[in-house]
């Protein structure tokens, strides 16, 4: 990557303290009562783009919301998942950020440096776009490249093939509470025979080939088992507030947003549905913690965090 303000897009990886894991499933089917913890201290979930943001670590606040499936939890392989999220907007400053996505995550020696993964979604990101406007976006990160992450097609990586869907595009029309509800479908998968990592999109309709990672660009994603999740995120930068999740309400409002049609995907590329809850990570202060899973479907979000 050349090393210029558009081009080099920085690795953060935030230490969540207080990450809380709860509702261990021995299978997708399968229900257990035991709780689990990641053995790094560093959340594998969220790689952001900061820019020059990096001296300031300290200074910055994350929460997440999300549910995942953990490689050799049942008797499958998956290298794929697909879901269906409500898309929403905020009036975000600078300092703020909001979102939802899939993450396809191998975590290599479980040091950062060591990171492989795909990030794709939806998302509100004053400090990358110099707006607030709520943008499809995919992301990648190569223990192979330093720590280094890119960020749509702010670098060389990804491979366009669509000629009318682009990562980093504006989504419209979005969702209002009380009325219309818009919707993005989102697919990833392992392609069986190339080994590349096929992006799919549906704005309100079933997903189209957007592009693809080639094999070669992920070699931490070769023959490596991956963590899959779903799920909502929130970063601020003190002493900005933390801004709102999903759709801003809680689950309990009835007004949430929510991941629905979740399935994930094995090595033939063939969709299985999650019918059953998953592990999942939310903060401790309770403000953005997701439903269990239920008929493919969780809700998330909330509209703010005191830290």
């Amino acid at each position: 990557m050349e090393n210029s303000p558009q081009s080099v897009v920085i690795l953060l990886m935030l230490i969540i303290v207080g990450t809380l894991i709860g509702g261990c499933f021995s299978s997708i089917d399968e229900q257990g009562n035991s709780t689990i913890t990641w053995t790094s201290h560093i959340h594998p979930d969220l790689f952001l783009p900061y820019g020059n943001l990096t001296s300031d670590q300290n200074s910055l606040i994350t929460y997440y919301s999300s549910h995942t499936w953990i490689p050799g939890s049942d008797n499958h392989g998956y290298y794929g998942a697909k879901a269906t999220l409500d898309v929403y907007d905020f009036n975000l400053e600078h300092g703020q950020a909001s979102g939802a996505a899939i993450w396809i995550v191998n975590r290599g020696d479980r040091q950062p440096s060591s990171l492989t993964g795909i990030q794709l979604g939806w998302h509100i990101f004053p400090w990358l776009y110099k707006d607030s406007n709520t943008h499809f976006y995919t992301s990648w990160i190569s223990g192979e490249t330093s720590g280094k992450i890119c960020v749509n097609m702010k670098c060389p990586g990804f491979h366009l093939t669509s000629t009318s869907i682009a990562p980093g595009q504006v989504i419209s029309p979005l969702s209002h509470i009380g009325g219309q509800k818009s919707y993005i479908t989102i697919r990833i998968f392992k392609e069986r025979n190339s080994g590349d990592w096929h992006i799919e999109l549906g704005d309100n309709g079933e997903p189209e080939p957007v592009g693809y990672f080639p094999k070669s660009l992920l070699p931490g994603l070769i023959e490596n088992h991956v963590e899959i999740s779903f799920g909502g995120y929130v970063v601020h930068k003190k002493p900005r507030l933390s801004p709102p999740m999903g759709s801003g309400y809680v689950p309990a409002s009835g007004k949430s947003a929510s991941f629905s049609s979740l399935r994930l995907i094995d090595e033939d590329e063939d969709d299985y549905f999650i019918n059953k809850d998953l592990p999942y990570t939310a903060d401790m202060k309770g403000c953005y913690t997701p439903t269990s899973i239920d008929l493919s479907q969780f809700f998330y979000g909330g509209p703010g965090c005191v830290d």
